[in-house]
């Protein structure tokens, strides 16, 4: 694993100085801060998809979303029809994430006549008259009759209105979806961009609570004019924003914002109503202090941020601090993962990965190099006990293969040393008699943070030896370490006595290339080596690029044995293989998540910059098209 690069990434252009929000950086306080926020706008959806409509005032009832927000969707064909009152996902429907031409269909619902006019880019005029919240039924058949020519079919049928009765919210629990303009405000600079609200289909839009403050709300209960709301779960940003609103065309990808400038994709809140009253434009939003009913609340998934405050900090060298911070969300994780620290400073946004060096019940520890000129290392450094830190994660596959029979070596430099100490304390509790090596290279024995705690640890295994190589040794070597770097030689030989010695590297890239090298020359395969770079946020384009080549070309899906060819308007790779009836692993479908990424033989193009590294012989097929015949691992 390759440390982080702390440096800033250099965007094009000089971009305009960079306010931060304090509620992003780190702070004194222990909660959230009330402030003078509130309601700008307020915004229904009669049908899931299509355009909103802004109201002056609603009034909401418990466990129920804005009147006739959601109340019918557009069937896509691909799943067969409701039979009953149950909530029904959104991948059911049509919806900006696949169908960014929605943006341009109009709508209006006059509240008092009960009429909904849906208004196609040609002119035409669906008309869908409610009575109680109800369509009538022979108004949806002359719809679906009109909505065959509108909407190509999917594999099941024609599109369809859906109008069960049951509001279909992204979400069954979470009703109103609301989204801080201060934090859009954020976004905007970091991405030198104009951002339309409209792009984020919220219910309700706040103003005053400071950027990011939202992400702090989750899992307490919030009064907005007469009412109150339990914030539920932070927003998942996907494809459907990257749609212009005015015009239907993708034009900007805010995932790739989010991923790229803030190391996340979270922006906006879900929540449900718990206490109904009268809801107004201009209506103050403050936090009541009270939690949210935790049996109410989703799993928090890894990806979300959230608050951690710092419990201790601990100097582990000159350079070197060790910080605990108490996790609210008290995830779990595994020996050699990372987390996310997001931050900001007058340049802009930032985020770094650190491992996680030690972990128990709601408290994790990082290990943090202070680098010179380090944007974040320098922050991280002047926290104290108290402050509070925006994190995410943990990150990262499990790294240590089960069979404990195999000879295990750990070799790291510098400040490449911290997942060495979670993956030894693994061996001693699940293999203690496996034969392990830790090599540890650093410049001086001052500059060897956490070792004292490695080599009391190895001394109690009994199959364990860790080695210490000095490169500049301040005076007389300490017992048992080593001058210079270790040769290929030795590397050879620590795994000539069993070609299935697995291996875990760790430190800057050169030195990571270095040493892959000499034991590859060794004999060891490949697949026995293994690091898990970082990497520091770039500048992606926030703009999608055409197709670099017509086509067509053939497509194989290996694993399900389905061929296709593809050209420009079957879209990306993911496209097709939906068109072709599979399901994949896909979230953000903008390039910014990762889920998506494939092995890959043939040649691809992506259409965009991803966010994150993507790796030889791989793509991301939510955003690659191919430029020769491929196969993929599907």
């Amino acid at each position: 694993m390759t440390a982080a690069d702390d440096r800033a990434h250099a965007g094009p252009g000089a971009p305009p100085p960079y306010t931060p929000h304090t509620p992003y950086a780190a702070t004194g306080t222990d909660g959230p801060v009330a402030g003078p926020a509130r309601i700008t706008r307020i915004v229904r959806y009669p049908v899931k998809g299509m355009t909103g409509q802004s109201l002056e005032r609603v009034a909401l009832t418990p466990g129920a979303g804005l009147p006739l927000d959601r109340m019918l969707a557009l069937r896509n064909g691909s799943a067969a029809a409701a039979t009953g009152a149950e909530w029904v996902p959104s991948e059911a429907f049509l919806r900006l994430v696949k169908n960014a031409v929605l943006a341009r269909y109009r709508l209006t619902l006059d509240g008092a006549s009960g009429e909904l006019r849906i208004g196609s880019p040609d002119g035409e005029v669906v008309v869908v008259r409610l009575d109680a919240g109800r369509p009538r039924p022979a108004d949806v058949a002359r719809a679906d009759r009109t909505l065959r020519d509108w909407f190509p079919a999917g594999p099941l049928g024609p599109v369809s209105v859906e109008s069960t009765g049951v509001p279909l919210w992204d979400w069954p629990r979470a009703a109103v979806s609301l989204v801080n303009v201060d934090t859009l405000d954020a976004m905007a600079a970091a991405g030198e961009v104009p951002l339309d609200p409209r792009r984020f289909r919220a219910n309700l839009y706040v103003a005053g609570l400071g950027a990011w403050r939202e992400l702090d709300l989750v899992g307490r209960r919030v009064r907005l004019g007469g009412t109150e709301l339990e914030i539920v779960q932070a927003t998942e940003r996907c494809r459907a924003t990257t749609v212009n609103p005015a015009t239907g065309v993708r034009d900007l990808n805010v995932p790739v914002l989010l991923a790229s400038r803030f190391g996340h994709l979270y922006c906006g809140v879900y929540a449900r109503v718990v206490a109904g009253g009268p809801l107004a434009v201009g209506d103050p939003v403050t936090d009541t202090g009270e939690r949210a009913d935790p049996a109410g609340l989703p799993a928090a998934g890894p990806g979300r941020p959230r608050y951690a405050t710092v419990a201790d900090r601990l100097p582990q060298s000159p350079t070197v601090a060790t910080l605990g911070l108490r996790d609210p969300a008290g995830m779990p994780c595994a020996p050699g993962q990372h987390l996310r620290v997001h931050t900001a400073d007058t340049e802009g946004p930032l985020w770094r990965c650190y491992t996680i060096t030690g972990a128990s019940t709601g408290e994790l520890r990082i290990s943090v190099k202070r680098l010179d000129k380090g944007r974040v290392s320098s922050q991280l450094h002047e926290l104290r006990p108290g402050d509070r830190l925006l994190i995410s994660g943990p990150y990262g596959d499990a790294l240590l293969s089960p069979d404990a029979g195999r000879p295990l070596l750990l070799v790291a430099a510098g400040i490449g040393i911290t997942p060495v100490l979670p993956l030894l304390r693994s061996v001693a509790a699940t293999a203690p008699r496996r034969s392990v090596t830790v090599v540890n290279v650093a410049r001086s024995a001052r500059e060897t943070p956490l070792w004292p705690e490695i080599t009391a640890l190895a001394d109690r295994l009994p199959n364990t030896e860790a080695r210490l190589h000095l490169t500049a040794p301040e005076g007389p070597l300490p017992p048992g370490a080593r001058q210079g770097r270790p040769t290929a030689e030795e590397f050879a030989r620590l795994v000539a006595a069993d070609p299935l010695t697995e291996v875990y590297l760790c430190g800057p890239g050169p030195f990571v290339r270095t040493v892959r090298a000499a034991l590859r020359a060794a004999g060891l395969p490949e697949e026995s080596i293994k690091d898990e770079p970082f990497f520091s946020p770039v500048a992606a384009g926030l703009t999608d690029l055409p197709p670099p080549s017509p086509g067509p070309f053939t497509v194989r899906f290996a694993d399900s044995g389905i061929e296709a060819r593809w050209t420009p308007e079957d879209g990306t790779l993911l496209d097709l293989a939906e068109t072709a009836g599979l399901r994949l692993p896909a979230a953000c479908r903008a390039g910014a998540c990762g889920t998506c990424r494939r092995p890959v033989k043939g040649r691809t193009a992506h259409l965009l910059t991803p966010a994150f590294p993507v790796g030889t012989g791989h793509a991301l097929l939510c955003c690659a098209v191919p430029t020769s015949d491929v196969t993929l691992d599907a």
